[in-house]
């Protein structure tokens, strides 16, 4: 089950971690519109690394929604690939 979370600097975040692929879509989808709906700017996304199917199809469906984003910066300045900011 998918858990929407707020990070340490509140922005919201929804983890994905052991989701299954039919339903990733939907999920994403709901939470971006919430964060819309709130007026909000930015959102987190939890894929994890594992295999890369989550973060693949997550990435697949913002490029075909058209949104923006960018993986997460670790402490040292490396990518986070686990994690994405999206500019809703």
């Amino acid at each position: 089950m998918a858990k929407n979370k707020t990070t340490s600097s509140k922005i919201p975040l929804l983890d994905l971690h052991g989701e299954n692929l039919v339903d990733i879509e939907d999920k994403v989808d709901r939470f971006l519109m919430q964060a819309h709906n709130k007026g909000l700017n930015q959102v987190k996304i939890m894929t994890g690394k594992g295999t890369g199917q989550v973060r693949n199809a997550v990435q697949k469906y913002l490029k075909l929604g058209g949104y923006t984003f960018h993986f997460e910066k670790t402490a040292n300045n490396q990518n986070n690939e686990g994690v994405l900011i999206v500019h809703v």
